[in-house]
């Protein structure tokens, strides 16, 4: 396959040869039409060659590029960029691409968020739970205490051979304080 750059010479000895016909004397009009469509083909492939840095690709091939198709042939650096779960692409404005989510999702957030998004929920530590945010994009929830209640299952009372005390075959559990 002839490269953008080889394509654009051809034309242009093209262009050399019907310069060199009899057809500007004999048929003017369609030697118009034939120069037109020449020169057309080699103005629209300019543009092609100024952004690859030329025909067989360049400086701006080798730039990471984010595109709406896959691109990997001509822009070996570039990325699809697709839409994940409950997110849309709003492509009705002309060369401009807006990502739509949906905010009535509910989030857990780390502070009170619910100006911008109304359904979240703001996640707070409680009686003996901390948080540890020392690593990023990450919270971990760690318990402190341990003397709170307990459950404990119910038995006859012998320390023995203690046997489980049952209900509507369930075993019967108590809360310790």
């Amino acid at each position: 396959m002839a490269t953008t750059e080889q394509i654009i010479k051809r034309l242009g000895k093209l262009q050399s040869i019907l310069l060199q016909s009899n057809l500007q004397q004999t048929n003017q009009p369609l030697y118009q039409v034939i120069n037109q469509l020449i020169q057309a083909i080699i103005d629209s492939n300019v543009g092609v060659v100024e952004i690859t840095g030329g025909g067989g690709g360049g400086p701006l091939s080798n730039q990471p590029y984010l595109t709406h198709q896959n691109a990997q042939v001509a822009l070996p650096q570039s990325r699809q960029l697709l839409a994940g779960d409950n997110v849309n692409f709003d492509d009705s404005v002309l060369f401009e691409r807006t990502v739509d989510v949906p905010l009535e999702q509910e989030f857990l957030t780390a502070s009170d968020e619910t100006a911008t998004l109304p359904n979240s929920r703001e996640l707070l530590a409680g009686t003996g739970i901390t948080f540890d945010d020392t690593v990023p994009n990450e919270r971990t929830i760690n318990a402190s205490g341990g003397t709170g209640p307990e459950w404990s299952v119910l038995t006859n009372g012998d320390a023995i051979n203690p046997e489980l005390i049952f209900a509507g075959g369930d075993v019967i559990m108590t809360h310790v304080p």
